[in-house]
């Protein structure tokens, strides 16, 4: 390694010495000349050096394996294994793409399937993360996080911006706004992901074309607006003899993503409108019996599927992957629905001690920033991608068309409700207080909770139980 050094600072200064020669005059020349002797031997001499001198020689070169090099841009093949930490293995098919593009890299990323629920994955990704590189085993260089819980690495000093590792706008211009808003912190993007989540109404077409006419979205879209129109046609379905929905909290994500508020504004507790006009709605839902009064992704609200269910709010994964097309071939299409919403998402994040940035950086540059290979996991895996202009190229060739839907390309109306998605009142309590009003909400259903002041106030006292510094009014 030292030879080969002093090889590249001697080529650099004689670089130097020529091109000062073709410009200057002889004085200067000369001068410049002894200049970069001297500074050529004394670079030897520290190479050759005692015990300090290996000491820094050791730091140069670990700043060359961490570092692209000057010539390529590229990080060096050689240096630390990256490890690549998930919750479950569904992340890890999306490796290949890296290492299909950058097969040199393919032995310096590895996979850690913790194979844990949300709750015990945070926990022992927190413990890890406390530590130095050094003093960890197989340290999470590159984390991928649930929507539920990005926040919480994001708002912290675990994680690095992507600023630090050289990831710019310009690199995420095609993501679709929300994915970038949701992760930012302190004007710094802090996370990425390779798809987005748009939710939308998936409705069958068989019921559409009975008791409206026609099964095509824009006929349905009128149909269901707004929550009204919803209300008006969940009426009009329960005298054909449907359901509306499956259950009352199948609505809940579309009035999560309405919130004019946050939930906490400095350390003050807000309970928003939205949370009212859900806990309306769902309560009409079920004393009309508009639904089948199952709950979301409980086993009855899967097989619901197959049933007399007019439509379920989903996302892209629910419509390619639970729906069932083998029994409702063409029976199924999708439209925006009374309002834009997310459901989910997985983001990737790099841990603040990453031995290698530039190499973090390609990774996630490759995932989640690549045209090329956003067009290719829509294609292999239906996973809608976060990226307009892949999504545009797959508009305009026909890919994206399942056997739910016939001939119809759901992806332009995924397109559309994911430039629609407003996430500017997310916070890191997000996850924990909706959750608490699906605790209320059963009771409040049920009649145990006399009005939808009772529920809030329940809500509250959740609150209050679990942070004491948040003021309640």
């Amino acid at each position: 390694m030292k030879k080969i050094r002093n090889c590249i600072v001697c080529a650099a200064l004689l670089a130097m010495v020529l091109s000062l020669a073709a410009c200057g005059g002889k004085k200067n020349d000369k001068e410049e000349i002894e200049k970069t002797e001297a500074a050529s031997e004394q670079e030897i001499s520290s190479e050759d050096g005692g015990e300090e001198a290996d000491g820094e020689t050791e730091e140069n070169d670990v700043e060359e394996i961490n570092n692209p090099s000057e010539e390529t841009g590229m990080p060096s093949e050689e240096g630390d294994i990256l490890y690549v930490y998930s919750w479950n293995d569904q992340f890890e098919d999306k490796l290949q793409y890296f290492r299909e593009k950058y097969p040199q890299y393919a032995d310096r990323i590895e996979y850690v399937n913790l194979d844990e629920d949300s709750g015990a994955y945070n926990i022992d990704l927190e413990t890890l993360l406390q530590g130095k590189y050094e003093e960890t085993e197989k340290y999470p260089s590159i984390i991928a996080l649930d929507n539920s819980s990005v926040l919480d690495y994001v708002q912290s000093d675990y994680t690095l911006p992507m600023s630090e590792l050289g990831i710019s706008e310009e690199d995420t211009k095609n993501m679709y706004p929300y994915t970038l808003d949701y992760v930012t912190y302190e004007d710094e993007v802090k996370a990425l992901t390779w798809q987005a989540t748009p939710g939308v109404v998936c409705y069958r077409t068989d019921i559409a074309e009975l008791v409206f006419g026609s099964g095509k979205p824009e006929v349905v879209q009128e149909a269901i607006a707004d929550w009204d129109s919803f209300l008006a046609t969940a009426e009009r379905m329960k005298e054909f003899g449907y359901k509306m929905v499956s259950g009352p909290d199948d609505i809940k994500y579309a009035f999560y993503d309405a919130k004019e508020e946050p939930w906490v504004t400095d350390e003050h507790l807000n309970i928003d409108e939205s949370v009212y006009r859900y806990l309306t709605v769902a309560k009409r839902l079920k004393d009309e019996e508009y639904t089948g009064e199952t709950t979301i992704e409980s086993e009855e609200w899967f097989a619901n599927v197959d049933k007399d269910v007019f439509c379920y709010f989903g996302n892209p994964q629910f419509f390619y992957w639970t729906l069932n097309p083998e029994a409702h071939a063409g029976d199924y299409n999708i439209c925006e629905g009374p309002a834009p919403y997310h459901w989910g998402g997985t983001y990737l994040t790099v841990g603040r001690e990453c031995p290698d940035k530039s190499l973090a950086a390609l990774f996630l540059k490759t995932i989640c920033c690549d045209t090329e290979v956003m067009e290719k996991i829509e294609e292999d895996t239906f996973d809608f991608v976060n990226n307009k202009e892949a999504v545009a190229h797959l508009i305009a060739a026909d890919i994206g068309i399942s056997e739910i839907c016939g001939d119809f390309n759901p992806l332009p109306t995924f397109d559309a409700v994911a430039g629609k998605v407003d996430v500017s009142k997310s916070t890191i309590y997000d996850a924990k207080f909706n959750g608490y009003v699906d605790n209320v909400l059963p009771q409040f259903l049920e009649g145990d909770a006399e009005d939808k002041r009772e529920a809030v106030e329940r809500v509250k006292d959740q609150v209050s139980d679990a942070y004491n510094y948040i003021k309640i009014d």
